[in-house]
């Protein structure tokens, strides 16, 4: 399966912004149910040292961060490439993670954001956020056949219709373990960074733990 060049229906900056809402709560509950939200939780509370903040890139309307901030008693900040609206209850800027200043953080997030992103791009956010975070947790979708059935038969029907199409679509854009790990290497070459990356069965996510040291 070649990777999908072509953008999802939520990236859509003219979507109101009820429906935006609406697809991102969706979203939440999603993350939740896949397990994906649990993943996140496992690797912070596997953090060498104490966490005092966490910042989430591609964070949408902050649902992550507000778990965060409720489970880990943690600062947290979003970073979003849509503006958020100010109503929500976590902080969060607006801005490119690849190139633009990010804020410092113990850890920084990108859950299901990669996929998003050229190999050049990813490579940019990754030692963009190595100036200011001394850890990156990525969880991302796999390009495979296995996670895109299961995608289509078991959650599509259940989904808001935007995230029934985007799933697929994503699975589509997705980096395969092998190119992801790839473009990881690739970023943090000439560095001591250590990589962790893990592939959960049926390929229904990949994560990639990025430790930046001092050298």
């Amino acid at each position: 399966m070649h990777r999908a060049d072509v953008t999802e229906l939520l990236e859509d900056p003219s979507l109101p912004e009820e429906v935006v809402a609406d697809a991102y709560r969706d979203l939440a509950r999603t993350q939740r149910f896949l397990g994906n939200t649990r993943a996140v939780f496992r690797r912070l509370r596997q953090n060498r040292g104490a966490i005092r903040s966490v910042l989430d890139i591609g964070c949408g309307h902050g649902a992550l961060l507000e778990q965060i901030r409720q489970s880990l008693g943690v600062d947290v900040i979003g970073f979003d490439l849509r503006p958020a609206p100010s109503s929500l209850n976590v902080p969060i800027l607006t801005g490119n993670a690849a190139v633009d200043p990010l804020p410092h953080a113990d850890v920084a997030l990108a859950i299901c954001l990669v996929h998003h992103l050229s190999e050049a791009d990813v490579v940019r956010m990754i030692r963009n956020v190595s100036k200011t975070c001394r850890r990156l947790i990525l969880l991302d979708l796999v390009r495979h056949w296995i996670p895109l059935t299961l995608f289509r038969v078991f959650m599509s029907p259940f989904l808001h219709r935007i995230n029934s199409a985007d799933g697929i679509t994503s699975i589509k854009r997705a980096y395969t373990p092998r190119e992801l790990r790839s473009i990881v290497e690739e970023a943090v070459r000439g560095t001591n960074a250590h990589i962790d990356h893990t592939v959960a069965p049926f390929y229904i996510r990949q994560i990639i733990d990025l430790e930046f040291k001092v050298n």
